[in-house]
């Protein structure tokens, strides 16, 4: 009787351990991870824009530009502008300062993973107001375009955050702990 309440305190005792271990692993990567903005602080114009870790690509014909307070697409280019990290990765993208947007032209914003639509969302009005975006988390790619007839939106404090990537020393750690445990019990019941 003494001998199966030992045992199974030390069993419990290793579920604690691992839990632990699992839970301290989250909070290092939650905690490294801060939201970055992009204030579009320089004027540009090319097939790429990089600041704060992110890359915004022209995949049409117009370049992207900005104009040292915000990033804007010229008239009547409907994109798509495609955002990515600049070191690759999966980032949650936040919200984004509407300063201009035609009620008849709709911003459509597309979330993907590994090439897969994952989210939409789209407005089409919103002049001076921040959109939060909902459900855009997990991506490695976002792209914008614009529909209508006269497309000239600007934009401003696009924000995002990156997904911290866990430390190679933390997973090692972890899986010495593991091992460890296995080993553990493997030697119990022998």
């Amino acid at each position: 009787m003494l001998k199966k309440n030992v045992f199974s305190s030390c069993k419990l005792n290793n579920l604690l351990v691992v839990a632990f271990g699992i839970a301290m692993l989250a909070a290092a990567q939650s905690s490294s991870a801060t939201p970055q903005t992009l204030t579009f602080s320089t004027t540009t114009s090319g097939i790429s824009y990089t600041e704060a870790g992110m890359t915004i690509t022209a995949t049409s014909a117009e370049l992207v530009r900005t104009n040292s307070t915000s990033w804007f697409l010229d008239c009547c280019d409907s994109g798509p502008e495609t955002f990515s990290l600049a070191t690759g990765g999966i980032f949650d993208l936040l919200s984004v300062y509407r300063g201009h947007v035609d009620s008849s032209d709709p911003v459509i914003w597309k979330g993907y993973l590994n090439t897969v639509e994952v989210v939409t969302a789209s407005f089409s009005s919103g002049q001076g107001s921040v959109f939060n975006f909902s459900g855009f988390t997990g991506l490695n790619q976002v792209t914008m375009s614009v529909a209508g007839s006269y497309t000239d939106p600007n934009f401003d404090n696009l924000t995002y955050e990156a997904r911290a990537v866990p430390e190679p020393a933390s997973l090692a750690l972890l899986g010495i702990g593991l091992a460890g445990l296995g080993f553990t019990r493997r030697r119990r019941r022998a």
